[in-house]
C-alpha cells in the first residue's frame, strides 16, 4: 500500500480488477473486492469494508480482515455505528478516535476493543437510492483527512453505480456505462495533473492537491475539473467511455 493515496492508482487498481468485476460481478464477489480495492487505494487504512443494506438490515458484506468484520457486525447488532449513520443520512462519516467519540458509545467502546481506532465512512449511492456504505479502518487514530475523503468517495461513486448494477438480480452482469465513464475519467485526471505539473512547477503529489483544491472550490467533481484543466468539455469523458 502507498503510503500516499494518489488518484492514478485508483483506475490502476480498477484496471486490474476490470476483467473480474465484469465476467464475475455477483453482488457478494463485487463487495468482496472492492473492500480490498479500498484498502489498497487508502493510505494509512488497515482495513476495509463495503456493506449492502436494505431497509437498515445489511444483506451483503464484504470485508478485509476479521477485525473489521467484527466491527461491523456490531453495529448491526446495536443498530448505531458510522456505516449505519453514513447509509442513513447519505453523508460522509469521519471517526477520528473511536476511544473519545460519544457518537455510538456501545459501538465505539467495541471497536475500540477490537483495534480499530478510527475509520471513514461514506455512501454507497446510484441516483437517489442509497445502497450502503464502503469504510476503512485504521488501527491508529486520526487516520484519515481530507484527500482520504476525496479519493473514497470517488471510489464509491463508481462502486454505486456497479452495484446498483448488479444488486437487481445477484447474477453476472456486463459492468454499466456510468464505471465505463468513471474509468476514463481516471485518464483525464492523470492528464489534468501533468498540466499542473508543468504549468506550476508542482510534484505529483501537490499537482493532485492543487486538483482536489480547485474542485472543491468550483463545486464539481475532480473529472469534471480535470476535464476543464485539459481543455475539453466535461461531457467528453461521457462520449468517449460511449
Amino acid at each position: 500500500m502507498s503510503s500516499t493515496p494518489r488518484i492514478d492508482e485508483l483506475g490502476v487498481i480498477f484496471g486490474r480488477t476490470h476483467g473480474f468485476l465484469l465476467s464475475d460481478a455477483t453482488a457478494q464477489a463485487a463487495v468482496d473486492a472492492l473492500a480490498e480495492i479500498a484498502r489498497d487505494v487508502i493510505a494509512h487504512a488497515d482495513g476495509a469494508g463495503v456493506s449492502l443494506i436494505r431497509d437498515g438490515r445489511r444483506i451483503s458484506v464484504g470485508s478485509t480482515d476479521a477485525r473489521v468484520l467484527k466491527a461491523d457486525n456490531q453495529q448491526y447488532l446495536l443498530g448505531e455505528g458510522p456505516c449505519l449513520s453514513a447509509w442513513a443520512t447519505t453523508t460522509a462519516i469521519v471517526v477520528d478516535d473511536a476511544t473519545t467519540d460519544r457518537r455510538w458509545t456501545r459501538w465505539a467502546s467495541i471497536a475500540a476493543d477490537a483495534g480499530v481506532r478510527s475509520c471513514l465512512s461514506v455512501p454507497l449511492t446510484r441516483g437517489a437510492e442509497t445502497l450502503g456504505a464502503m469504510k476503512v479502518y485504521s488501527r491508529s487514530p486520526r487516520s484519515f483527512g481530507i484527500l482520504d475523503l476525496r479519493l473514497l468517495t470517488n471510489l464509491a461513486t463508481s462502486a454505486g453505480a456497479l452495484l446498483g448494477h448488479v444488486q437487481a438480480a445477484d447474477t453476472p452482469q456486463r459492468i454499466s456505462a456510468a464505471v465505463e465513464a468513471s474509468l476514463d475519467g481516471r485518464d483525464t485526471i492523470s492528464i489534468a495533473r501533468g498540466i499542473l505539473m508543468e504549468r506550476h512547477g508542482l510534484d505529483r503529489e501537490a499537482a493532485l492537491e492543487r486538483l482536489v483544491s480547485l474542485s472543491h472550490a468550483a463545486q464539481t467533481s475532480i473529472s469534471d475539473t480535470a476535464a476543464t484543466i485539459e481543455g475539453r468539455s466535461p461531457d467528453d469523458n461521457a462520449t468517449a467511455a460511449s
